[in-house]
């Protein structure tokens, strides 16, 4: 019994351990999600719209409140960086509408980009756990659970819109395991060697990289579901997303 509590006190007490504990557990969390719609494949498939809704209203929600107002706050040239990841998702859209198969490219795409988005930022977050932790433990508890939280509608919401694309249950489960799970742990390993040089401004960067990027998919891709659905069906599925970002 004594084990347990040792364990949990070396590795909170890790600059190091504990950012790569807790990135992994984001990515269980995620894990669970997906685990829960994967059951239930069909009918995440024929509501896929509806989750691509709630997505739209979660992403649009946490950008205009948290990821765009601090990296504006943090950089000169935050505006010029967060514009340019709003045409970069456009033009990661285009792209591939322009190189997938011809009768299924819009659809292919209108999956594949929210998830190459979704595992952008998911990355990001998983260099924020090791830069947080690095600044001092406390900071990094204070900055986790919101980390950890998000991941699990994010999990959901991949690969919902990966099986409304047409992609297999296992295909879409693989994939969204790793944009959604697998990145968040693989960013916080990739920032660990070359932690103590990683100027908090150029990460600020990043994520206002990362708000262009995500606020183009969620008033884009996922916000041209509107006209698939009824109103009474499509506005209650946006705001579910705000509310879930809002908590």
């Amino acid at each position: 019994m004594t084990a347990f509590p040792e364990f949990f006190s070396l590795v909170f007490s890790n600059q190091l351990l504990a950012p790569l504990f807790l990135s992994s557990l984001a990515a269980f969390v995620a894990s669970i999600g997906l685990i829960f719609v994967a059951i239930r494949s069909d009918w995440s498939k024929r509501y896929a719209p509806l989750f691509a809704l709630v997505a739209s209203g979660l992403l649009l929600t946490m950008v205009l409140t948290h990821l765009a107002p601090e990296a504006l706050q943090a950089h000169e040239y935050s505006p010029i960086v967060m514009l340019c990841g709003f045409f970069l998702g456009l033009f990661l859209h285009d792209t591939l509408r322009t190189i997938l198969p011809g009768k299924n490219s819009v659809t292919l795409a209108a999956g594949l980009t929210p998830m190459i988005a979704i595992a952008i930022h998911s990355f990001f977050d998983g260099m924020i756990y090791t830069v947080t932790f690095a600044r001092g433990v406390d900071t990094g508890f204070m900055a986790t659970p919101g980390l950890i939280l998000h991941e699990f509608p994010e999990g959901i919401v991949t690969f919902a819109l990966l099986r409304g694309a047409g992609f297999s249950n296992r295909t879409s489960f693989l994939l969204a395991l790793f944009a959604a799970g697998l990145t968040t742990p693989l960013g916080t390993i990739t920032a660990i060697p070359v932690i103590y040089g990683v100027d908090p401004k150029g990460l600020e960067l990043m994520f206002a990289l990362s708000a262009g990027l995500l606020l183009f998919v969620s008033t884009g891709p996922l916000m041209a579901h509107m006209k698939d659905e009824h109103p009474v069906r499509s506005i209650p599925a946006l705001a579910l997303g705000v509310v879930l970002a809002l908590i």
